[in-house]
């Protein structure tokens, strides 16, 4: 099978409808996006930073994860696993619920395994207008400001150890991804959520836990596998 990557659509199989999402950003409408990264002023710069700084110092980093998906109007379905990324663009979802289901983001290539299935869906995607996966994006922290704007969020009075919360909003606008947003530990420059909003309302929340930057991320964490008698199918269309 293809190494793959990804990002979330709904698929239409036979007999149901799945709805694809995959791992990254995003959030609450805000207005004036105007207000970017840089002014001293702006509590969150330094999280960023940290972020930043975590995510180049390793090769990686793994997590547990609680992922909630919803179409627009819903409050959505709930599914859990750990989640372990390798510096550049790597990303592979193990799910303990659903059982035996995983995601893997390679670059472009997205490959969802299907338990009841028994299928493997790949994609590819074909144009960037900006880093609108978990995967992508993580590689991209570095010039983060160079496809959104960037708008803190804060009071400036959190202790160390508190939440805090960066929106990012598309410098150009993008078909599919409305925000994102990243909350940190203040201080730590450790992610513990991720939320992503598309243009028509499906919004996908990850919960982090026991966030923690690898020195090394052993091949056997990214490796997945299949059933014999799987079948797998490209998803046609784009984006």
């Amino acid at each position: 099978m293809t190494d793959p990557g990804l990002y979330l659509r709904t698929i239409r199989l036979p007999g149901e409808r799945l709805i694809l999402l995959a791992s990254a950003l995003f959030v609450f409408f805000l207005a004036s996006p105007d207000r970017v990264l840089g002014a001293p002023d702006q509590p969150g710069q330094e999280e960023l930073g940290l972020l930043i700084k975590n995510v180049k110092s390793g090769a990686g980093f793994a997590s547990d994860f609680v992922q909630t998906l919803g179409a627009p109007g819903t409050s959505g379905t709930r599914s859990e696993g750990v989640l372990v990324y390798r510096s550049p663009g790597l990303m592979v979802l193990h799910y303990s619920s659903p059982a035996g289901q995983w995601l893997k983001l390679d670059g472009n290539r997205m490959a969802l395994y299907v338990p009841q299935n028994r299928q493997v869906l790949l994609k590819t995607i074909r144009k960037h207008r900006i880093p609108e996966t978990p995967a992508i994006l993580l590689a991209s922290i570095p010039e983060i400001s160079k496809w959104f704007f960037v708008r803190p969020e804060g009071t400036g009075s959190e202790k160390k150890g508190d939440r805090i919360s960066i929106v990012l909003i598309p410098r150009h606008p993008d078909p599919h991804l409305a925000q994102a947003r990243l909350t940190l530990l203040k201080g730590k420059g450790i992610l513990t959520d991720l939320l992503f909003m598309e243009q028509n309302g499906t919004h996908l929340g990850i919960r982090l836990r026991k966030f923690r930057v690898l020195s090394r991320v052993p091949a056997r964490d990214l490796s997945v596998t299949v059933p014999e008698g799987t079948t797998a199918a490209e998803v046609p269309g784009a984006f």
